[in-house]
């Protein structure tokens, strides 16, 4: 039986997804319902493209969502990390766990322009140091903890926080 504790990263992977494909639902619904006439129905010609065209990290790319998203990729982080060191995630659910932040990492965009030139060099980053096919997706370094002070200090520059909610203490 897997404890709360060693099923909080995950829980908290499972959240940064789901909330990251519903941050442009409401927006979108409440456009929509703006844009439509009261009088007559759309014509199906203008309908919008399935939900699923789009990737849905990408809705709302204000500075605030993307300093809010990389917020929780520095939780999963920090906490696979501790949770691994303290014996509570194994070495496969630590690597889960890193693979999902570096997906998210991927998969970050802006429209703030300081924001995204911080995100553009993460991506460069990343591109240069592919995953390997076995071990942590991403290695903590030097070069790796410039990028994230780059990110940080772009998402302060535009008026957010990175935070990072530790689960073992602080």
């Amino acid at each position: 039986m897997v404890s709360f504790r060693s099923a909080l990263p995950l829980l908290v992977v499972s959240a940064v997804l789901v909330s990251g494909s519903l941050a442009g639902c409401s927006a979108d619904a409440d456009a929509d319902a703006a844009a439509r006439p009261t009088s007559s129905p759309k014509p199906a010609s203008e309908a919008r493209p399935a939900g699923g065209a789009t990737d849905p990290m990408e809705e709302d790319r204000s500075a605030a969502a993307i300093c809010g998203q990389i917020s929780a990729l520095s939780t999963i982080s920090l906490n696979a990390t501790v949770g691994r060191s303290q014996g509570e995630l194994s070495e496969a659910q630590y690597q889960a766990l890193i693979a999902a932040e570096r997906f998210g990492y991927e998969h970050l965009s802006s429209s703030d322009d300081e924001l995204d030139d911080a995100i553009d060099y993460a991506h460069e980053y990343l591109d240069a140091h592919p995953a390997p096919q076995s071990g942590p997706a991403l290695e903590m370094n030097p070069e790796w903890e410039l990028v994230g002070r780059t990110l940080n200090t772009a998402c302060q520059r535009a008026g957010s926080n990175v935070v990072s909610t530790a689960q073992y203490g602080g």
